[in-house]
């Protein structure tokens, strides 16, 4: 080989060596992607209920009402339970006036077993735990009882979530409430 052919050499070693650097780049970011916590997904109805809390703030309860109808389509669509949770504890906070609080808390009840059923779809010991809840702050204890019956069966094989159960369960005991639904040592029974 003359020198004529060679002066093209240290390009291709340039060359392959810049290629190598961006395989192995590549792959650390890929790697460190993969090992990253997912980042939780911007919710639709979020901005939606900011705003109809904001019209509430400022007294226009059909713009409140109108932004809450929005918000609550896209957590309908979403498919999750933390949707419809944010979606009751909306409508409980739009309920004003004996009228509209009766209304306010059947959309909450609504949203709230909506948010019950899909929190057990997805096995959610915590869904399930959030609609308890929030049932409970709506005075319907006979659905507590049943929320509490589907955790503790989800719970059965973690103690951390027993124990939220447990936890649950006795915040929302009442005296009628423990004649109805006994205790046994891991929770409410079946």
């Amino acid at each position: 080989m003359t020198d004529s052919s060679r002066w093209y050499a240290p390009l291709v070693a340039i060359g392959v060596a810049a290629l190598v650097l961006v395989i192995v780049a590549l792959a650390i970011v890929e790697v460190l992607v993969a090992a990253a916590p997912p980042l939780p997904a911007p919710s639709g109805w979020n901005a939606p209920l900011e705003r109809a809390d904001d019209a509430l703030r400022d007294g226009d309860v059909a713009q409140a009402l109108a932004w809450w109808q929005e918000a609550r389509r896209e957590a309908l669509r979403s498919g999750t339970w933390e949707g419809m949770i944010e979606i009751g504890d909306a409508s409980r906070r739009l309920a004003a006036g004996d009228r509209v609080r009766r209304e306010g808390d059947a959309r909450a009840r609504q949203a709230y077993m909506t948010a019950l059923v899909r929190a057990r779809r997805d096995h959610s010991v915590d869904g399930v735990l959030r609609a308890a809840v929030a049932f409970g702050e709506l005075g319907d204890r006979e659905v507590v009882a049943h929320a509490l019956r589907i955790a503790e069966h989800q719970a059965a094989q973690d103690p951390r979530a027993r124990e939220q159960v447990r936890a649950v369960a006795h915040r929302w005991m009442s005296p009628s409430f423990e004649a109805g639904y006994p205790m046994s040592p891991g929770g409410v029974q079946p």
